[in-house]
């Protein structure tokens, strides 16, 4: 037997509970709210726990979600405590509301997993809500609800080894705030990115750099499957190749930063050594290979590095435009 099924004795009860403790004015909304948060939960998920304590979970998370501006990423990382919080838990509890995006679940268990945090419990259910202009949540709509102005929202509970450190506590919310935010920034930025390389290859077609023109037809074959969703975009950023008397470097370009390489960097400009230099200048157009940080977003793997080399009129290489993905 489902969660989700009418007869079922564990949400029937909880939500007698909302009907018992809960004022009038609020009844309806938390009894959707509970209905839809363990819908899709196997029964077998939440038997060592207590009626108590999954009513009191699923209101923590209902408190959460009140107040919520559009964009907004809401977190919350803490050890519940009966009388702070009205539930208790063996474990650390993550919790989370945003807009429904892609890959949350996945950066999110698996920034957990890079801090070696074993994942006991995971409850990600999508829901459609009705909020006023301050954000204030008005409704929980039935999943087949007819709302036009109905919000998908992503809300997540993640329960975790129990963490005692404060500092360790801070730690890990200010981490699943930092990789949200990049998973924030890359979905927003997806069809931007995905312009960028468009543009490429109509630049390549109307001003053919001075190269040998099938690698530049490779090119451009290359940045079609790309853009044909044979790649995740997630960062993008452009740069000035700065030639000086003490060599060569890379210079970013203000405001050219997209999903996980929109913030400024600490350091804008990057000295390249005699190898490098000699790469830049080489007659090439497409530098493809490993980057050496791993993705934050959707799978731990090296990020692939795509960088893509402007030109002058005259023929000259003077900068790069350098996408980041899987």
């Amino acid at each position: 037997m489902r969660a989700s099924d009418p007869e079922s004795e564990l949400v029937d009860s909880l939500c007698e509970r909302v009907r018992e403790r809960l004022p009038d004015a609020r009844r309806a909304q938390g009894e959707s709210f509970i209905r839809q948060y363990y819908r899709w939960v196997p029964p077998g998920d939440l038997s060592d726990r207590t009626r108590s304590d999954l009513y009191g979970a699923a209101l923590s998370m209902w408190d959460l979600a009140q107040d919520r501006a559009s964009g907004e990423v809401k977190v919350n990382v803490y050890n519940p405590d009966p009388d702070r919080d009205g539930w208790e838990s063996p474990h650390t509890v993550i919790e989370v509301v945003s807009d429904d995006m892609p890959f949350i679940v996945d950066s999110v268990t698996m920034d957990l997993a890079r801090r070696s945090y074993g994942i006991d419990l995971v409850i990600h259910p999508v829901l459609r809500v009705r909020r006023d202009a301050g954000g204030h949540l008005l409704e929980v709509l039935d999943p087949d609800a007819d709302a036009p102005d109905a919000i998908a929202e992503s809300v997540l509970h993640a329960e975790i080894a129990r963490e005692r450190d404060p500092k360790q506590l801070a730690d890990l919310q200010a981490g699943v705030e930092r990789v949200l935010d990049e998973v924030r920034a890359a979905v927003e930025d997806w069809g931007p990115m995905r312009d960028r390389a468009n543009r490429l290859i109509d630049e390549f077609e109307e001003r053919t750099p001075p190269v040998d023109p099938g690698e530049i037809e490779e090119v451009k074959s290359f940045l079609r499957w790309v853009v044909d969703d044979h790649f995740t975009f997630l960062g993008y950023r452009e740069y000035d190749l700065v030639i000086d008397r003490d060599g060569a470097g890379l210079q970013v370009r203000p405001d050219s930063g997209l999903g996980i390489l929109r913030r400024p960097p600490e350091h804008p400009f990057n000295r390249l050594g005699p190898k490098a230099v000699r790469l830049a200048l080489a007659p090439i157009s497409l530098v493809l290979t490993k980057a050496n940080s791993r993705s934050t977003v959707h799978r731990p793997a090296y990020l692939d590095y795509i960088g893509i080399k402007q030109y002058s009129p005259e023929g000259d290489v003077i900068g790069e435009r350098r996408f980041l993905g899987l």
